[in-house]
C-alpha cells in the first residue's frame, strides 16, 4: 500500500501539477492579503471600470491566436518555429484591427468605444499578453514547469504591488487597477523570454517555410474552426454579463460583481489552472491510448470534484457575510451577488481543467455545441431580463441556474469521452447535494 502511494506521488503528472499548484497557491493567496487593501484604496466604481476592461480583453485574448497557440504543445517538433511565426502574425493583425475599430468607434461617438476605460493601455496589454502566451506555451511544451511556477509568482506579486502603488499615488489619468495589471504583464513577459533560453534549441535552428505554415493551418484547422470560437463563446458568456449589466446598473453594483467573480474562481485559479495545463501536456506528449487517457482524466476528475464545491459550500453557509467583512463596509452588495453566482461557479470550476480532452481527441466541434448553448442561453437570459428591468439578483440567479445545467451536461460528456463512470466521484455527491440544498434555502429568502 505504501509503495502504491509513493508511486502515485512520484508520478510525473502529480509532481508537475504540484510545481504549478504550489506557485498558484502562493499567487492566489495574495488576494487574501491584497483584496481588502485594494477594495479600500479604490472602491466599487474603479472596480467596475476594471470589470469592463477585464471582460473585454479576456474575450479578445481567448481568440487572439485563433486557437493556434494550443498547437505549440501538440505539434511535431519540426513545425514549432513556423507555428510561432503564425501566432505572432495573427495576434499582431488582430491588435491592429482592434486599434482601428476603437479609433473609428470613438470618432463616431459610439457609447461603448467612447466610454471604454483606457483603450490605449488595452492595446499595449494585448501585445504583452501575446508574447507572454507564446513563451508560456513553449515552456509548457518543453516541461519547464519550475520556470512557469516562478513566472506565476512574478506575475501575481508584481500585479499586487503595482496596483497598490498606483492606488496610493491616486492616479487620475489612469485606472490604477488597469495600469498595474498591464505593467505586471510586461514583467512576466520579460521573465518568460529569459526562460525560453532553457527550452530545446532545435526549434530555433528551423527554417521558416511558407508552405509549411499553410500545411499547419490545414492540419490544425479544427483549432480556428471550432476550438477558438468555442473558447470565445464560453468566455464571452462568462465576461459579457459585466459589459451588459454595466449598461443597466450602476458602477458600484458592477464593481461588486467584478470582484466576486475573482474571488469565486480562486480554487480554479490556484489548483484548477495548474491541473489543466499539466493535463493537456500529459495528454499530448505521453498519453496516447484510451486506457492512458482514462487514468489521467480520472485523476483530474477526483481533484476537481472536491475543489469545485468548496466556494458554493462556503458561501451557502453564511460565507457571503464574511466576504462583506473581508472587503469592507462599501461592499454590502457583493455578499448577495456572491450568493447568486456560487451555483454558476461550481460546474465552471469542475469542468474547466478538463477541457483539453476535447483538443486531444480532436472533438472541438462537440465542445463548440455546448459552448454555443452556454452562450445563447446565458447571455440571452441576461439581455431579456435586463430589458424587462428585473432586479440584479434575480437576473444573476437565473443566469447561474442556466449555466449550471449546461455545464453539468458538458461534464457528463467529458466522462463519456474518457470512458469514466460516475462512481469515480460518488463519495463527493452527498457533499454536492447538501451544499446545493442549503444554497436554495438561502436564495429563496434573497430573491
Amino acid at each position: 500500500m505504501i509503495e502504491k502511494i509513493k508511486d502515485k506521488i512520484n508520478s510525473p503528472f502529480v509532481l508537475n501539477t504540484a510545481k504549478m499548484s504550489f506557485s498558484n497557491i502562493l499567487l492566489y493567496l495574495l488576494p487574501v492579503i491584497v483584496t481588502p487593501i485594494l477594495s479600500r484604496l479604490y472602491g466599487p466604481e474603479p472596480f467596475g471600470e476594471w470589470g469592463v476592461f477585464s471582460s473585454f480583453i479576456t474575450i479578445i485574448t481567448i481568440g487572439i491566436f485563433l486557437g493556434f497557440e494550443n498547437t505549440i504543445v501538440k505539434a511535431e517538433e519540426k513545425n514549432i518555429k513556423n507555428i510561432i511565426l503564425l501566432c505572432i502574425a495573427i495576434s499582431l493583425f488582430i491588435c491592429i484591427i482592434i486599434a482601428i475599430l476603437f479609433y473609428i468607434g470613438t470618432a463616431l461617438h459610439i457609447v461603448f468605444f467612447k466610454d471604454f476605460p483606457s483603450p490605449g493601455i488595452m492595446i499595449i496589454y494585448l501585445i504583452f499578453y501575446s508574447i507572454y502566451t507564446i513563451s508560456y506555451n513553449l515552456c509548457n511544451r518543453y516541461e519547464q514547469f519550475s520556470s512557469l511556477a516562478i513566472c506565476n509568482i512574478v506575475l501575481g506579486i508584481s500585479q499586487a504591488l503595482f496596483r497598490i502603488i498606483f492606488g496610493i499615488v491616486a492616479l487620475t489619468a489612469f485606472n490604477g487597477l488597469i495600469l498595474g495589471t498591464t505593467t505586471a504583464q510586461a514583467f512576466a513577459m520579460v521573465f518568460l523570454l529569459f526562460c525560453i533560453a532553457k527550452t530545446s534549441s532545435k526549434w530555433r535552428k528551423q527554417i521558416i517555410n511558407i508552405s509549411k505554415i499553410k500545411y499547419i493551418i490545414v492540419k490544425y484547422k479544427n483549432f480556428p474552426l471550432y476550438d477558438a470560437p468555442s473558447s470565445m463563446m464560453s468566455f464571452a458568456a462568462f465576461n459579457l454579463p459585466v459589459i451588459i449589466l454595466a449598461y443597466y446598473f450602476d458602477k458600484q453594483s458592477i464593481g461588486c460583481y467584478s470582484i466576486i467573480l475573482q474571488l469565486l474562481l480562486l480554487p480554479m485559479s490556484f489548483i484548477g489552472s495548474a491541473i489543466g495545463k499539466v493535463y493537456y501536456q500529459e495528454l499530448c506528449q505521453h498519453d496516447k491510448t484510451p486506457d492512458q487517457i482514462k487514468v489521467t482524466t480520472g485523476k483530474v476528475v477526483q481533484i476537481t470534484a472536491l475543489i469545485s464545491i468548496l466556494p458554493l459550500l462556503f458561501i451557502a453557509c453564511d460565507g457571503d457575510k464574511i466576504i462583506v467583512l473581508f472587503l469592507g463596509t462599501k461592499w454590502v452588495t457583493a455578499g448577495s451577488i456572491a450568493l447568486c453566482l456560487c451555483l454558476w461557479a461550481f460546474p465552471t470550476i469542475l469542468t474547466q481543467p478538463l477541457l483539453p480532452l476535447f483538443r486531444t481527441l480532436d472533438k472541438q466541434k462537440v465542445l463548440l455545441y455546448y459552448d454555443f448553448a452556454y452562450f445563447i442561453l446565458g447571455i440571452g437570459n441576461i439581455l431579456v431580463l435586463c430589458f424587462f428591468h428585473f432586479s440584479l439578483y434575480f437576473i444573476l440567479v437565473t443566469y447561474a441556474i442556466i449555466c449550471f445545467i449546461v455545464k453539468m451536461f458538458l461534464f457528463k460528456r467529458i466522462l463519456l469521452l474518457s470512458n469514466l463512470k460516475w462512481t469515480i466521484f460518488k463519495k463527493h455527491i452527498p457533499l454536492w447535494v447538501i451544499s446545493i440544498v442549503i444554497l436554495i434555502v438561502r436564495l429563496i429568502s434573497l430573491v
